[in-house]
């Protein structure tokens, strides 16, 4: 069988720059390193998870987890600012241990010992309430609006009234319809008939899907990683062990784990020459959040240039594009809801963030009468025209640094970043990305840990308009430029003749 260029585009970048090309230094030195950022990992999250969601929190109501925050951390008790420089610090020791990691890995650390790293930091927040976001108390509230017969694509859970099941979810989301694709909400559905509308047992049971997705995640990472001939260590710890990964997925229980450990499998088979079986398992993904579909669209376009002649690509493309659209609407249909969650798409981006950068460029542009819908559709033609230009890179790139990319620019254009969406990126540029990729997502991995309070509010709220969107909208254009010359100045080292040899 022949090896596929999704393969072949990636193999030599991402061989040349695997850590595992060094000669292992392993020993007491890495040892002391692992034991060190294990200790002091655990020390952040054990004060993450006893603080709780307190600070910053919209959850007001009691018994939303088994036990209540510690009272001495509880803002009240040591002040709001106190309190944010301790979750700040918190959060602070844990990079400080997962860079540690990261010189264990750079010494040849073995894959499972970092794994054992990143699961020993996780107890913790296994342990502690959902942190950093809401979002696991507004799918209760789903499954429960449900089970009493309301459509979740009409109206939001708070239709119910004062229900144990939908009291955790945040107002905004309480009165609104879901964004969600209708066969996650049956999933919600399925789990709340089996714990009779039980709101611990439903979250329970929620937080067991997403570590285990997790845990799916963390394995085909580094799959992915060794069949594009790169370090499977490098693709644990950037992609599975990241801190921003680990407090969103384990902690926070965003759907984005199920999605994931849908689409990994996905890619890795379209890796091993199996896309129609790719594309399935990424429109399974779909189902749970349906941004999945860019990886059907890439998978579909690698597939169909890796054929011989244009008949041949065209028949390609035309059955990977009508198995895909046809599995992802059979998959609709059977939910009996039908198409109306289309309408709420934009549901999300009702709330004005200053860190998602059409928002942000609104609010700068004019913070009395911001032009959001201008910015909006500004970002949907970017994201079209800069997606088709990454699609012809397939060759050179391959598959997965492909779908990374137009993942990102995906993300960075919509109408609302929060920063769990980064996770995806985050998890494919670990497995396949080049130093420079790497690089950018250890960078927005620290820096996104800090854009949100442990209870679910944005940093940014804490501060005045417009100078918060021209901050983010500054730390983008600084990224922005550095990428653009990065690709020049390697352009210029490929295209430099090369000297003549003495004589």
């Amino acid at each position: 069988m022949a090896v596929s260029t999704s393969v072949a585009g990636a193999t030599s970048t991402a061989a040349s720059l695997a850590p595992a090309s060094r000669p292992p230094r392993s020993g007491a030195a890495t040892a002391v390193l692992l034991v060190l950022s294990a200790l002091l990992g655990a020390a952040g999250t054990t004060y993450l998870a006893a603080a709780g969601t307190s600070l910053g929190a919209q959850l007001d109501a009691p018994d939303l987890w088994f036990r209540e925050n510690h009272p001495a951390l509880r803002p009240v008790e040591l002040g709001f600012e106190a309190a944010r420089s301790w979750t700040a610090a918190a959060l602070g020791i844990w990079v400080v241990a997962w860079l540690l990691a990261g010189l264990a890995v750079r010494r040849g650390v073995a894959v499972r010992w970092l794994l054992a790293v990143g699961v020993f930091w996780s107890v913790p927040l296994l342990i502690g309430p959902p942190l950093f976001t809401a979002d696991p108390w507004f799918y209760t509230a789903i499954g429960a609006a449900v089970q009493n017969g309301v459509d979740p694509f009409e109206y939001g859970p708070g239709v119910l009234g004062d229900v144990d099941a939908v009291r955790g979810a945040e107002r905004f989301w309480r009165f609104s319809p879901t964004p969600y694709s209708p066969p996650f909400v049956a999933l919600l559905s399925g789990l709340s008939w089996l714990f009779d509308q039980n709101l611990l047992a439903v979250l329970a049971a929620i937080r067991v899907l997403c570590v285990a997705g997790w845990a799916v995640c963390a394995l085909l990472v580094c799959r992915i990683a060794q069949r594009l001939g790169g370090s499977p260590a490098v693709a644990m710890w950037l992609g599975a062990i990241n801190p921003l990964v680990l407090v969103h997925l384990v902690s926070g229980n965003h759907n984005d784990a199920l999605m994931l450990a849908l689409l990994l499998p996905g890619l890795l088979l379209a890796l091993y020459d199996r896309p129609l079986l790719g594309i399935l398992l990424c429109v399974a993904g779909a189902g749970i959040k349906a941004t999945a579909l860019v990886a059907v669209l890439v998978i579909g376009v690698d597939w169909a240039q890796r054929q011989d002649g244009w008949p041949a690509r065209l028949r390609a493309l035309a059955l990977a594009g009508g198995l895909g659209a046809g599995a992802f609407a059979l998959s609709v249909q059977l939910t009996g809801w039908g198409w109306g969650f289309l309408d709420n798409l934009d549901v999300p981006g009702k709330a004005l963030e200053s860190m998602t950068p059409t928002t942000a460029l609104a609010f700068a542009l004019d913070v009395d009468d911001p032009p959001i819908d201008g910015t909006r559709v500004a970002g949907v033609v970017v994201a079209v025209v800069v997606s088709l230009l990454f699609l012809t890179r397939l060759r050179s790139w391959g598959l997965v640094r492909v779908t990374s990319w137009i993942a990102l620019t995906v993300i960075l254009t919509s109408s609302v970043v929060w920063p769990w969406y980064l996770v995806w990126p985050t998890m494919l540029f670990a497995a396949a990305g080049v130093f420079a990729e790497r690089l950018l997502v250890v960078a927005w991995s620290v820096l996104m840990l800090f854009t949100v309070l442990p209870g679910g509010h944005s940093v940014t709220d804490l501060y005045s308009r417009p100078l918060v969107d021209q901050i983010a909208l500054g730390v983008l254009g600084v990224a922005l430029v550095a990428g653009l010359v990065h690709v020049l100045r390697s352009r210029r080292r490929r295209t430099d003749p090369m000297p003549e040899p003495a004589r």
